[in-house]
């Protein structure tokens, strides 16, 4: 295998463990129990579990989209909004919730 080939499936494999983990992490959630009596029922060592929900949490930390700061018009005209080539123009009146939420589609 070429190293770039070589990294590419290491990337892979790595992804697919924190993907097992993430869930097995959402099932002890869901089962109500305590991380030491789920440990304990699924033959699992805490410190173990511990590790990887780090794992998860810096995964979860990384995949995060940057914030982006916007800069707001001072006149009372049009909102525009540009990003990657992107244009938007809003009215000035839009609701606070409406641009909130557009801001966090693009995001």
């Amino acid at each position: 295998m070429k190293p770039s080939t070589t990294t590419a499936v290491t990337t892979v494999k790595q992804q697919m463990k924190l993907r097992e983990w993430a869930e097995q992490i959402e099932a002890r959630r869901a089962s109500g129990m305590t991380v030491q009596s789920w440990c304990a029922e699924n033959g699992m060592n805490v410190k173990t579990y511990y590790y990887h929900l780090r794992k998860v949490r810096e995964q979860c930390v990384e995949s995060v989209p940057e914030i982006v700061s916007l800069t707001m018009p001072q006149q009372t005209g049009d909102i525009h909004i540009e990003k990657n080539g992107l244009q938007i123009s809003l009215p000035a009146d839009i609701s606070k919730e409406t641009l909130l939420a557009l801001v966090q589609e693009l995001c």
